[in-house]
């Protein structure tokens, strides 16, 4: 019977698991950002890293708004791939 209740609670725990991962949301700069289809490509390749949920892009202020789930990948991976596809992204840190 022990081992009945421990294979439940483990069978719980893991449904329960997705249940911790949390959408982030990050600002990158993107300062090569500079013409009307910039914004696009830097969407294109950040949208492409598994666990991206929604990217935002905008040439006028030079950013990107990203939300993705932690459990899956992180902002340096997502920050590499625009790197990748030729837009350094670098995070901003919130003002205090």
């Amino acid at each position: 019977m022990k081992l009945y209740t421990s294979a439940l609670a483990l069978i719980g725990f893991m449904a329960a698991a997705p249940v911790f991962a949390a959408e982030q949301t990050v600002t990158f700069s993107v300062p090569g950002m500079t013409c009307a289809s910039c914004p696009y490509i830097v969407e294109s390749a950040m949208s492409g890293v598994d666990g991206v949920v929604t990217v935002s892009a905008d040439s006028d202020t030079r950013t990107a708004l990203v939300i993705f789930d932690d459990a899956i990948t992180n902002a340096d991976d997502i920050a590499f791939a625009s790197t990748s596809a030729g837009y350094e992204a670098v995070i901003l840190e919130p003002k205090s």
